[in-house]
């Protein structure tokens, strides 16, 4: 019989006026002597990799390291935001803060951080600043930050649609207003990439890396940087180097075709378990002993809350706190961030943004939850089992039509119930992009509590067993195959075949069952069918006076084949619903570009002004308030 994985809980370690979110594995016994902290990559390679991170935290807690995972200030569930200034410091302090910690919590002898690239570079510069790190794991670090950043910035530029429209068009990342980058969304402010671009460890001079064990691995073959393996060997380290095979896999595909790179785990594992400067192994200390590594000592542990107050840009405050609920396909978690004072009678829900975890796309469910309470509406942010941090098995995402499932309407449910248990007001609003957005738009059909759903790019309004996304997705396929936009994307690791192989299976079954069952509603009246079904979603909207908005952006498949093409064309039938396409070309599923994250912001607070209007004019009735045109 298995044994259940070591518990692990979330919490917040304060460093420098910034609260970091963390989540803490617990080692199984025997503990070993030796505990892990780990830093993750930057944004999209965050986001890609965070589960299998997760998966990796939990393996290592179970051979017995205790295991800290931490989201950087300005991102995850982290205090901050990325154009806060002095980032590279305040990333620095983080990591020396949470090594601290977790030497003090876990009485551990030695700290090892494993560094993933940008990370990985973080990592070393803070153990240059005193930061209380022993040993190090190195995957895909470079000497220099603005190695970094120039890889950031190539990556930026290949998400243009097309070579034409890469030479004749300004790059849709950059920021209008000031030199940040957006890659894959993911914000690098101007003054955080200068800041990088100084970091320079070439030159690294640190005296106590002497007695230091330094795994370095490679990244899918291209060699380590030799400016950091031969700075940290001048500092007198023992430097190792290992095969990183598999990074690109794990850090740079397409969600949910990330792939955890379990060589990589197990060889880091087996260097680990040396866990002495010359690989002899130690007997663990009792849990909560004083450290014997120095440098832990010499500063004041941080703080550790299970809940945070933030202070926000303009000067008001917010609370936000973990909770977790039970479900048997896993237990989902969120972070609800609630006013600091008076509320509405309102409370908000986000969704995941399909396998994509609870800080939603380019962070914009953690920057909608705080803008959000500080209007006085809590809202709450929640992985849904099998994705980012609840429990459940995140392999059978792989197949599209496990998110269209009554367990995951199941969840939803459950957490509006378990939200109204904690005293929240019962009225709510939700939101959701993808597979996300239909769940919204499908409990608000069902559930009286909800009165207003945001649709974010929706793969589907009602879901037709796969077959529209499946023939979707491989049209596309076909008219990118002549692209050499797209063979850099394979050479690059970011697309796999396994998302084309799953439509492939899609196409097949749909194929049987319509020779089998349904050769009409396939083969004649496909689409008016599932545009009748949509027309027929929206009367119960109406009819319960439930509003909607509906957002498209770039080249949605949904979009066109419902309402560009003509099958959906009345729409002032429906006066609750408010259909936007933000009009690019291209595929824009995730909201990359900084200005269509911005027009996206202004619809979703135009749909929150809206419920917040109607709460407080309980005088009137709901089916009086005018509506928003729908266009």
């Amino acid at each position: 019989m298995s044994q259940p994985p070591p518990a692990s809980r979330p919490l917040y370690i304060s460093a420098g006026g910034d609260s970091i979110f963390a989540f803490l594995h617990e080692a199984s016994v025997p503990r070993r002597d030796s505990a892990v902290l780990m830093c993750p990559p930057f944004g999209w390679e965050d986001m890609c990799s965070y589960r299998s991170q997760r998966e990796w935290a939990t393996a290592l807690a179970a051979e017995g390291f205790a295991t800290l995972r931490i989201d950087f200030p300005g991102s995850g569930d982290s205090s901050g935001g990325p154009r806060d200034p002095h980032r590279v410091r305040a990333w620095t302090e983080a990591i020396a803060a949470a090594a601290r910690w977790l030497a003090s919590a876990t009485g551990a002898e030695r700290i090892v951080a494993i560094g993933i690239g940008l990370g990985g570079t973080l990592a070393c510069h803070a153990v240059s600043q005193g930061a209380p790190i022993d040993d190090l794991v190195l995957w895909g670090a470079a000497a220099r930050g603005r190695s970094h950043v120039r890889e950031l910035r190539a990556f930026s530029r290949m998400e243009s649609t097309s070579e034409e429209q890469l030479e004749s068009t300004p790059s849709t990342q950059e920021a209008p207003d000031d030199d940040s980058l957006a890659v894959a969304g993911y914000v690098l402010s101007g003054e955080t990439q200068r800041e990088l671009d100084e970091l320079d460890l070439s030159e690294l001079e640190c005296p106590h890396l002497g007695s230091a064990r330094v795994l370095m691995l490679d990244r899918d073959g291209r060699a380590v940087d030799p400016r950091l393996q031969a700075a940290l060997e001048r500092c007198g380290a023992e430097v190792t180097l290992g095969d990183g095979e598999g990074y690109a896999a794990m850090m740079m595909g397409e969600l949910p075709h990330a792939v955890s790179a379990h060589a990589v785990f197990a060889s880091v594992s087996e260097w680990l378990a040396g866990s002495g400067p010359t690989g002899e192994e130690h007997s663990a200390p009792a849990l909560g002993a004083t450290p014997v590594n120095g440098a832990a000592t010499s500063a004041p542990e941080p703080a550790v809350y299970d809940s945070v107050e933030i202070s926000l840009p303009n000067g008001t405050h917010v609370r936000e706190t973990p909770i977790a609920m039970s479900h048997p396909l896993g237990d989902p978690i969120g972070i609800l961030t609630e006013p600091v004072g008076s509320r509405s009678d309102l409370c908000a829900v986000w969704l995941n943004a399909g396998p994509q975890r609870r800080i939603g796309p380019n962070r914009m469910w953690v920057e909608t939850a705080r803008r959000w309470a500080a209007q006085g509406v809590p809202t709450f942010r929640v992985d849904l089992a099998g994705i980012g941090d609840a429990e459940g098995d995140s392999g059978a995402l792989v197949e599209i039509a496990s998110y269209y499932t009554p367990a995951y309407l199941e969840q939803v449910r459950l957490v509006l119930d378990t939200l109204q248990a904690r005293g929240l007001p019962p009225r709510f609003l939700l939101g959701g992009l993808c597979a996300g957005g239909y769940w919204a738009l499908h409990i608000a059909q069902e559930d009286a509590r909800v009165c207003a759903a945001a649709v974010l790019n929706p793969g589907y309004l009602v879901y037709d067993g796969g077959l529209s996304n499946a023939v979707g997705q491989t049209r596309s396929l076909a008219s990118r195959l002549f692209q050499r936009s797209t063979w850099r994307r394979v050479l690059h690791g970011q697309v796999t075949p396994s998302a084309h192989l799953s439509n492939m299976r899609t196409l097949l079954a749909a194929l049987g069952r319509a020779v089998l069952h349904l050769p009409v509603r396939i083969f004649k009246r496909g689409g008016d069918d599932r545009a009748s079904r949509v027309a027929r979603a929206f009367d119960v909207l109406r009819g319960q006076d439930q509003r909607a908005l509906v957002l498209f952006a770039g080249d949605e498949r949904l979009h066109s084949e419902l309402f560009s093409s003509g099958r959906l064309t009345d729409l002032s039938a429906w006066p609750n619903v408010t259909v936007r396409h933000i009009a690019v070309a291209g595929d824009m599923h995730t909201l990359r570009p900084l200005p269509m994250q911005q027009q996206a912001n202004q619809l979703v607070d135009e749909l929150l002004r809206g419920e917040l209007e109607r709460v407080a004019d309980v005088d009137r009735p709901r089916g009086d308030v005018e509506a928003v045109p729908a266009k």
